[in-house]
């Protein structure tokens, strides 16, 4: 099993949340069929420049919802899970190092709730010191056989993830307007 990560920060809560799927081979596999599936939208050049390059949240959430439906259709044919964990903010501002403690803690608890052995991809933060801990705590858990940082361009499965903070991130602050998050509900699950 692989478990892509990324997490979200909003007003009052702080998200991390991953894509649990059955191989990395799976989900690129399901990242083709979306692009396939989106490739004849009509879009003009910059706007496809802008949205394909990374298919980030904060550009298609708003301005393609098309794109974003067929995204979460796609994760939830490929998913075995969405899993996510929240933290809830004392104060709106997340200082760099409760963050990255809330994160550790939140990851674990996602992680501990997985009974089978995974391989996790977690979204880079760009910060060596951060990534090395979060490799050597998150390594000590026994059915974790692989945690390494890797970058959306590389990692489908991290722009399935960021998509998915975004969605969740969506619902839980009551601004989902599409229903996005209705997409991928029955997947959903909290620890």
């Amino acid at each position: 099993m692989i478990l892509y990560i990324d997490e979200t920060d909003y007003e009052d809560f702080f998200i991390v949340a991953g894509l649990l799927a059955e191989s990395k081979e799976s989900v690129n596999l399901a990242y083709k069929h979306f692009k396939k599936s989106i490739s004849e939208l009509r879009l003009k050049d910059k706007s496809k420049r802008n949205v394909y390059q990374e298919f980030k949240s904060f550009i298609i959430d708003k301005n393609y919802k098309n794109i974003k439906n067929q995204m979460l259709m796609e994760i939830s044919n490929c998913a075995d899970t969405v899993i996510y964990s929240c933290y809830i903010k004392k104060t709106s501002k997340l200082y760099q190092d409760i963050k990255e403690d809330a994160y550790l803690k939140l990851l674990s608890a996602i992680v501990n709730a997985i009974e089978k052995d995974i391989d996790i991809v977690f979204d880079t933060f760009n910060k060596p010191g951060f990534e090395s801990k979060i490799v050597s705590e998150i390594g000590k858990i026994p059915h974790v056989t692989s945690i390494v940082p890797g970058n959306s361009i590389l990692h489908p499965g991290l722009q399935f993830a960021d998509n998915i903070c975004s969605t969740i991130r969506l619902h839980k602050s009551g601004k989902d307007t599409y229903d996005f998050y209705g997409l991928i509900e029955k997947l959903v699950r909290e620890v």
